[in-house]
């Protein structure tokens, strides 16, 4: 009996064929990763935003719109700097808030900051009608992110966090 011939390239075939699947494998997973970031970092910058110019009580003014988006530009400051947020767009009504009319849609690298101040036009008012009244904030953060094979694939998302206070 003599010795059968090895097949010689089979294991490089094979790896050809299974890396483009790993390597979309691998960017899928680092995509969910900075989607989750992104997202984490939204909502912080919503809550901040609506503790914040909620801070109204029976006896004090809340600070007003300006001040709640000064914040919100220091809290995105890590994935967006301060010119591509706009912000705030005030909303005259309850939410839901629908895009193209209460606010338009950010693209890759921009932020919109959506805000209902209930009966008053920038969150200020008198004393007594902002204390325990409704605050929604919205902020919308869309990425263009990830880019595969030179560009060829891009993969894009969005973060949208709403908070009520």
């Amino acid at each position: 009996m003599g010795k059968q011939p090895r097949p010689r390239g089979q294991a490089l075939v094979e790896f050809a064929v299974a890396l483009p699947v790993l390597i979309l494998l691998v960017a899928g997973i680092l995509f969910l990763g900075r989607g989750y970031a992104y997202a984490v970092a939204t909502s912080d910058a919503a809550r901040d935003g609506a503790r914040y110019v909620a801070g109204k009580t029976s006896l004090t003014n809340g600070p007003g719109l300006a001040l709640m988006c000064n914040l919100i530009v220091a809290d995105l400051a890590d994935i967006v700097t301060a010119p591509n947020v706009s912000c705030p767009t005030l909303v005259g009504h309850a939410p839901p808030f629908a895009v193209g009319t209460d606010y338009a849609a950010p693209t890759g690298g921009q932020v919109v900051v959506a805000v209902y101040c209930g009966t008053t036009a920038n969150c200020t008012g008198a004393v007594n009608p902002r204390y325990q009244s409704e605050i929604d904030v919205y902020v919308y953060y869309g990425f263009n992110d990830l880019n595969l094979f030179g560009g060829r694939i891009t993969i894009s998302g969005s973060s949208k966090t709403t908070t009520s206070w």
